[in-house]
């Protein structure tokens, strides 16, 4: 299958126009069927843009039972934004870590920094069976990193060989949380609770490392959708189109930002009409308005390994 060869360093320079409307979207898990599973769904969202980013997990290439039809679905994606004529850009996650050489992307002047999060910890999901597994990878990795290889590049290729190595471990690919595998085995619930817990302070961390500049950083992996301002700094996670909840979509047109619930009650997806928080990138903090809830929070930011320190911080979830 072809892949995306575009490099992070030229991506990172990449920005939008003000004539452009980008959608950015995660976490679709094309092919696998309790997910988005069919990218003709996504034909109204396209057709309303000039580039879609999907942040990782477009497809569900890192699973055999899913491989064929995620491949499939993937190429009708790609094809529905070329009759369209919109730019697709894809950025690698855990579940399909060699569907693109780009693992972040930079926007609107650097103010908009765009992963898809599965680097932030070094077991990449804490709630799946081989943890231990990835974060053994992780750790090896990053240790044989290249000496003079930049920090974010090195973390990011850790997170490959932490994905690859749970699709050896497991023998098919990925492991797949669904409401059954979670209710049976209530460790795992807590685990997945508490890394929801900490997340937003992990990717404040994360971005206080590799993209200082960004007032504006959207992630996904963690499936669970929220908007919320930590230092400053409006974080997006755009949630996933399957368990546990319903996705965000964030438009990005000029400097104006606004995150939207995605309507999935319909045949195709479409953008809520009122977004549930707006906001400008670049403006050095984050400006709120009546739809956006937050608290002027300042965690702390520790090391990435570390334990992140939960936030005070309110968010705008979606569940």
């Amino acid at each position: 299958m072809e892949s995306v060869r575009t490099s992070q360093k030229a991506a990172a320079s990449m920005s939008s126009e003000p004539s452009q409307r980008t959608l950015v979207l995660s976490d679709l898990h094309l092919g696998r069927t309790e997910a988005a599973a069919q990218s003709h769904r996504f034909a109204r969202l396209i057709a309303e843009s000039s580039r879609v980013i999907v942040n990782g997990d477009a497809a569900e290439l890192h699973h055999a039972r899913f491989r064929a039809s995620a491949e499939e679905e993937l190429l009708r994606l790609r094809d529905l934004c070329d009759r369209a004529n919109v730019r697709l850009d894809l950025i690698a996650g855990n579940h399909d870590p060699y569907i693109s050489d780009v693992r972040s992307l930079s926007l609107c002047g650097g103010s908009i920094y765009i992963t898809h999060g599965d680097a932030f910890h070094p077991a990449i999901a804490p709630w799946s069976p081989y943890a231990a597994s990835m974060e053994k990878a992780y750790r090896t990795a990053l240790a044989a990193s290249p000496a003079g290889l930049d920090a974010e590049t090195a973390r990011l290729a850790a997170a490959r060989e932490a994905a690859v190595a749970e699709w050896q471990a497991l023998g098919d690919g990925a492991y797949i949380s669904t409401i059954f595998s979670v209710a049976v085995r209530p460790h795992r619930a807590l685990a997945a609770l508490s890394y929801w817990r900490r997340y937003p302070a992990m990717t404040l961390d994360w971005a206080s490392r590799h993209a200082p500049r960004a007032d504006t950083v959207i992630v996904g992996h963690s499936h669970r959708p929220f908007v919320t301002t930590l230092n400053g700094v409006r974080i997006v996670n755009t949630g996933a189109y399957a368990f546990p909840g319903r996705p965000l979509a964030v438009v990005i047109e000029g400097r104006e930002v606004a995150a939207h619930r995605i309507d999935m009650s319909e045949r195709l997806f479409r953008l809520s009409p009122t977004p549930i928080a707006r906001w400008t990138c670049g403006a050095g903090t984050a400006h709120a308005t009546e739809h956006d809830a937050h608290a002027p929070a300042r965690p702390s930011t520790r090391r990435m390994n570390a334990a992140a320190s939960p936030s005070a911080a309110r968010s705008t979830d979606v569940r």
